[in-house]
């Protein structure tokens, strides 16, 4: 048995081993991967900030030039001209370029997989080859040649803006895809971005007093140059909306933007440290269609707390594997001490046995002699022999009755099926006849005293079995004592309870054992006595019919300074 449980003990750690080796395999291996995740995640949400942040520029230019072109100093005329032959095959040419391009770009934002192989013409019906003549002025300027415009191409703008567009939105939306229309616009407004100064004017116009023009500018000389705080302005709108992009990827972490002139070596991502690759930005001010004249900045996202991020990410899924290897140990801890405790009632019950055969020997052997004492040696024409022998022979069935019952007992209230009969009976003559009973059988000196303080006369319990209960608890005591055997027995009522004790001046009981001497089949080491007999069971169904009785047992012991067992059941038991 032993040996056995060794083994399964062997398994069971190794299995336990295994286990928590591949989940702590699994969990570093997810980290990684979710590791990698983040790394992605984050530099794809670096370049659908930068991507929000280049709109969020030219939707600023269209707001600012649409504002400027609406200015009342500033005067669009529009004049209608006939075209030529040679200039309708040049137009029809250039309209059917500008709706081939603006339908390619349209494709591929729906579909990156549509490939356009051939060019579409507008329909002749719905294309008017007339000539728009285009000029701006304002207060500083005038345009002195006008811009050609095909009125096809304005149509279709117009009808890209929407219906109810102005001159100023068409016009804009022109210069964003025509090199052209956007000079023609610059042109004209820059000049109303350089100060105008007295002394450029007039020298009439300086006697009066003349002030300083005002700008048409909202740019305030800053069209062709950037404004000084360009640099701090773009990493907060590059900040905000990178925010937004983690938030919609559920990532949660500090990070700081770094941010160059010139590009750098990036640092290689580690498993606590991360950041996005370097991304170049050069829309930064409003340079108004000008932006090949400077030079870009270089955006990067550096994060110094991804591990406690991505570990964040996985805590739902560590948090199970973590309960998951808590469960496995407390089921294996389970299994173990289950088999422990099996294996301590198989030793019990090995000992249970050995202890009731001699038990049932020592009886069945004084019996045998008995009977051939009368056979073999004439005991029957003996009549005090056969008195002797015959009462001998009674007492030895009256015990082997008694262990039997016993055995029985235990395994009635086992399965609960020990029925109390209840009734009013006399304490005094109950317990004297206990004392009566054991002190004949019990083979030793034996002085018991016992004392009712209270003078309880009558109480409420089962004759039969509480009677037992004194009964065991009375023969312990002589059993687990040498002589002289002292036994002090004391009734008293407290409240609406009695209190039996039984005190004895025996061996005691280790403390070791204190907890365990209620269960079934266990028996204390009786230290040098080795001539103590018993089945283990006494005190096991001692607290079964006192817990029947709605009643309490504990135990007082110190070695070799006796025990004492204290019974508290209710006087009127119902």
């Amino acid at each position: 048995m032993k040996k056995k449980l060794k083994i399964v003990l062997i398994l069971i750690a190794l299995s336990l081993s295994g286990i928590i080796v591949f989940q702590t395999y699994w969990s570093i291996n997810a980290y990684q991967v979710n590791k990698k995740n983040f790394d992605a995640n984050i530099d794809i949400a670096m370049q659908h900030a930068l991507d929000s942040c280049k709109k969020n520029y030219f939707d600023s230019i269209r707001v600012v030039l649409v504002r400027r072109l609406s200015d009342p100093n500033v005067v669009i005329k529009m004049d209608t001209v006939p075209l030529q032959d040679a200039q309708r095959n040049f137009f029809q040419t250039k309209i059917t370029d500008t709706v081939y391009a603006q339908n390619k770009k349209r494709s591929k934002k729906k579909s990156s997989d549509t490939i356009i192989t051939k060019k579409t013409s507008p329909s002749k019906e719905t294309v008017d080859y007339s000539l728009l003549n285009v000029w701006i002025s304002n207060r500083h300027s005038e345009s002195s040649n006008p811009l050609p415009l095909s009125i096809s191409i304005y149509n279709y703008y117009k009808h890209k803006v929407g219906n109810t567009a102005t001159v100023p939105q068409v016009l804009t939306e022109m210069a964003f895809y025509s090199p052209e229309m956007a000079s023609y616009i610059i042109s004209i407004l820059s000049i109303g971005d350089i100060p105008v100064f007295p002394s450029h004017l007039p020298s009439s116009s300086k006697n009066q007093g003349t002030k300083p023009l005002p700008y048409d500018s909202i740019f305030k000389n800053a069209t062709f140059s950037m404004p000084p705080n360009y640099r701090q302005a773009t990493v907060l709108k590059i900040k905000k909306y990178y925010t937004a992009e983690l938030k919609k990827m559920h990532i949660y972490s500090p990070f700081n933007i770094s941010v160059t002139k010139a590009p750098t070596e990036p640092q290689s991502p580690t498993l606590s440290y991360s950041e996005t690759t370097e991304h170049n930005y050069k829309y930064n001010a409003f340079l108004l269609f000008n932006q090949h004249n400077f030079e870009p900045l270089f955006f990067r996202a550096i994060f110094h707390q991804a591990q406690s991020i991505v570990i964040k990410g996985m805590m739902l899924t560590l948090i199970c594997s973590v309960l998951l290897i808590l469960l496995t140990i407390y089921c294996f801890y389970y299994i173990i001490i289950m088999l422990k405790q099996q294996k301590r009632i198989a030793e019990l019950k090995d000992d249970f046995i050995n202890n009731m055969t001699h038990e049932f020997k020592t009886p069945i052997a004084t019996i045998t002699v008995a009977i051939e004492g009368l056979q073999k040696f004439n005991g029957l024409n003996d009549p005090d022999k056969t008195q002797r022998y015959l009462q001998t022979s009674r007492n030895e069935l009256n015990r082997l009755n008694e262990l039997v019952t016993r055995a029985l007992n235990v395994a009635a209230s086992e399965n609960n099926e020990i029925s109390l009969v209840k009734e009013q009976i006399d304490i005094d003559t109950l317990i004297n006849e206990a004392i009566t009973s054991e002190k004949l059988k019990a083979g030793k000196d034996v002085s018991i005293t016992y004392t009712n303080k209270n003078a309880i006369k009558y109480i409420e319990a089962d004759k039969l079995h509480f009677g037992s209960v004194i009964t065991n608890l009375i023969d312990n005591a002589i059993k687990y004592s040498n002589e002289p055997v002292i036994i002090q027995i004391n009734l008293l009522q407290n409240g609406n309870k009695i209190q039996l004790s039984v005190k004895d001046n025996g061996i005691g009981i280790p403390a070791s054992h204190i907890n365990h001497i209620f269960d079934k089949f266990h028996r204390v080491p009786t230290g040098n006595l080795h001539n103590v007999k018993g089945t283990g069971l006494g005190l096991s169904y001692v607290k079964y019919i006192v817990e029947a009785h709605n009643g309490t047992v504990t135990v007082k012991s110190e070695t070799n300074n006796g025990t004492e067992f204290i019974i508290n059941i209710p006087i009127n038991n119902e």
